[in-house]
């Protein structure tokens, strides 16, 4: 592999001109020469030079001119050689069948979509016809007719041997708010996330553009996230109020490592909530501890146990707001905002899970009940 590195280099870099090709290769690190000796092979000259350099300066190298000379085969062998985490062939699979069932693109058409991504669409020769292109191929069998599913597009275009950096991109387009609704795009983030978390890796809304959500992926290791996660983590984002994503992000990352800093976040996270739900609904409040504010919250959204009449809803909200003071006298007991004593007993990360996975889901519910109290007004 790492001598393949040395040879898709210099192919990344044959389009340069042999005049300019000698100064080209000093930037990047590599022995001083002249135009006369890339006049007779641009390859070998580039060959020559990184045949006498450390495996580790290669892959310095090959990283820089992948910067400048981007190449999806240099990025793929790049990152073989490289120490981050790997999208395995079965998830690939996976995803491509997985999105069998969905458009690929809502209002863009599909060849312009297909070729920001697999611009070889119009030089690989057709499947049927040695005069035509792959391309045609997809107007044919995808837009004309539908004989072809998008696993079957897909494989044809190279996604199941593009680089990873390719595939991130092409699926961070799918998500993104032209081509799919901010509904759709919570079930689909949360449909590929179940197959990439085994990797290691996950859709995660990482700003707002017009009201919807930018997803990009990123690695969050194979033991510290959960599928749960994903499905809070996009809901409070949809909630775009400052501090309720970052406070459960930092619940989220502090649970297995820091128990009482990730108790204290989780209830930082529901203080938070409830203060904008106070504030969104025309309410008000001082000093109010946790059960307080949550009770005012409750109230505004109607899931109060007094507002209702049914036993068994009377039940599931008063079990809610004992479940939010408990977690006030959690932190209280094993968070790390206040001295402790010399009888403190120190949260583990159980606990920690415990108190962030409640607080998760509770400012699940209570940003879902706002967002459904608002789309009822509007209505």
């Amino acid at each position: 592999m790492k001598s393949q590195l040395r040879g898709l280099v210099a192919e990344a870099l044959y389009p340069t001109s042999a005049y300019l090709l000698p100064a080209v290769c000093e930037r990047y690190g590599m022995d001083a020469g002249d135009s006369n000796e890339a006049m007779s092979s641009k390859r070998s000259y580039v060959m020559r030079r990184l045949e006498k350099l450390s495996d580790g300066k290669v892959l310095e190298i090959a990283k820089n001119v992948a910067s400048d000379f981007p190449d999806d085969q240099l990025q793929a062998s790049i990152e073989a050689l490289s120490d981050g985490g790997v999208v395995t062939d079965i998830s690939r699979h996976r995803v491509a069948r997985a999105v069998n069932g969905i458009e690929l693109c809502n209002s863009h058409d599909l060849l312009e979509t297909l070729r920001k991504h697999f611009p070889e669409i119009d030089r690989i020769e057709s499947v049927y016809d040695p005069f035509e292109s792959l391309a045609d191929d997809i107007v044919r069998h995808a837009i004309r007719n539908d004989d072809w599913t998008n696993e079957d597009i897909l494989e044809q275009v190279g996604f199941f041997s593009c680089s990873q950096s390719k595939l991130f991109r092409f699926l961070e387009d799918l998500l993104h708010p032209i081509n799919r609704e901010p509904e759709d795009q919570l079930s689909l983030a949360e449909m590929l996330n179940s197959i990439l978390i085994h990797d290691g890796f996950a859709l995660k809304p990482s700003k707002r553009v017009s009201g919807s959500a930018i997803y990009q992926i990123v690695e969050v290791g194979l033991s510290n996230e959960r599928p749960s996660d994903q499905r809070i983590s996009d809901i409070l984002m949809s909630f775009d109020e400052i501090g309720v994503h970052d406070a459960w992000q930092k619940a989220l990352e502090r649970r297995r490592n820091d128990p009482a800093g990730a108790i204290t976040s989780a209830k930082t996270l529901l203080e938070t909530v409830c203060k904008h739900i106070i504030d969104e609904t025309g309410g008000s409040y001082g000093n109010d501890d946790l059960p307080k504010l949550y009770a005012t919250a409750a109230a505004a959204l109607n899931l109060a146990p007094s507002q209702h009449s049914e036993a068994v809803f009377k039940a599931i909200l008063g079990n809610c707001q004992s479940v939010v003071g408990n977690l006030a006298g959690i932190r209280n007991k094993l968070g790390d905002s206040h001295g402790q004593g010399k009888r403190h007993i120190r949260p583990k990360p159980r606990h920690a899970e415990l108190a962030v996975n409640l607080a998760g889901t509770m400012a699940m519910f209570l940003v879902a009940s706002l967002q459904e109290q608002a789309n009822a007004t509007i209505g």
